[in-house]
């Protein structure tokens, strides 16, 4: 059967549901549509919480976490509720520098620090001299309830919001665009397609090129007795690929606070590509390390894995996002691994792009 729409977004991970509200806010008709149910672990915005920063080593990044973080905040007020707990974070080894050029060239507040003054300020472990930052506006988004605040607020706003539906494909018409899903087909006046690691085959149907490559990441969780006491934790530290039996060293080793559990570690773009229609498992050895140097980082922590878990990146080369109109279709694959927290800012400007091409 067929159906007429104003805009579609297809995929409703954040920035899919992001783009949602922010079209539906603006008073234009609204349908959201995603392959699985709510809450979800086969794509990239399952978990109880995310990094939130504003250091960066580019100055561009920078400014663009200080726009996020006010629609962030903007978001709290409209659903009463606070989805980033601001606790700072902190970055160590020679990266702190580097981040630490960049706040101070966009005039954002932050401390240079030893490793022996964060270890008297945290129960964090880090050499006497080892070059450490702090930002103090960091720190922990609740993520499983910024979606459900984000999703809430869509909704509330109009938009239709249709799970377990998946789109077969996207293809420019005259003047529409058609969209086809396993029950029906919608005929719109513009589509977005916020479908993550799927984006791209979705899109080589409309000969539409995304240069981007899915890869399978894993994260470890670990008892803690205070996790939202600690900041958020970037570490230049990464393994010997070889040694460990890894496909990649990754590029930091990160650790953040995991509500309910204790603390969440990673090994950022470790993993290896993935084809997202396979369920997938942890890489162990993603694991074994993970662990080892969050036992050491964190001193209280219990270096016992509670669980691991993985999710998909959707990356380019260079770790950018794609915020794109072609014709009637926009392309909204802004993750490369830390896409999150910049959901409320992006979603304004593919709700931009998709009003322009609706017309």
């Amino acid at each position: 059967m067929g159906r007429d729409a104003d805009i579609v977004v297809v995929g409703a991970g954040i920035m899919g549901v992001a783009t949602a509200r922010a079209l539906a806010q603006a008073g234009r008709g609204v349908v959201l549509i995603d392959q699985f149910e709510v809450g979800h672990a086969r794509g990239s915005s399952h978990g109880a919480s995310r990094i939130f920063r504003l250091s960066y080593p580019d100055q561009r990044y920078v400014r663009l976490a200080q726009g996020a973080l006010q629609s962030w905040r903007e978001l709290e007020a409209e659903c009463g509720e606070q989805l980033i707990v601001r606790t700072g974070s902190l970055d160590l080894g020679p990266l702190a520098l580097e981040n630490a050029r960049a706040l101070a060239a966009c005039g954002v507040r932050h401390e240079l620090l030893t490793g022996a003054q964060v270890a008297a300020r945290w129960p964090i472990a880090a050499d006497a001299s080892e070059p450490a930052l702090y930002q103090p506006d960091g720190g922990t988004t609740l993520a499983e309830r910024a979606y459900a605040a984000m999703l809430a607020a869509a909704v509330d706003a109009g938009a239709v919001f249709l799970d377990r539906l998946r789109v077969t494909s996207v293809e420019p018409a005259r003047g529409s665009v058609r969209i086809t899903t396993d029950a029906d087909e919608y005929t719109t006046h513009a589509c977005v397609v916020a479908a993550g690691a799927w984006a791209r085959g979705l899109l080589a149907g409309a000969e539409i090129e995304l240069p981007v490559i899915p890869t399978r990441e894993t994260v470890a969780y670990f008892r803690h007795p205070d996790p939202l006491d600690v900041p958020p934790v970037i570490d230049d530290a990464v393994p010997d690929a070889e040694e460990e039996g890894l496909l990649r060293p990754g590029q930091i080793s990160y650790a953040l606070p995991a509500p309910g559990v204790g603390i969440k570690a990673g090994l950022h773009h470790a993993g290896p590509p993935a084809d997202p229609d396979e369920l997938g498992s942890p890489d162990a050895a993603i694991v074994r390390w993970a662990t080892a140097w969050a036992a050491r980082r964190f001193p209280q922590l219990d270096p016992e894995p509670v669980l691991a878990e993985t999710c998909l990146y959707t990356s380019t080369a260079d770790e950018a996002f794609v915020l794109e109109r072609h014709g009637r279709i926009v392309v909204a694959s802004a993750c490369s691994g830390h896409g999150f927290k910049f959901a409320p800012a992006f979603g304004r400007t593919l709700a931009g792009l998709a009003c322009e091409a609706a017309g």
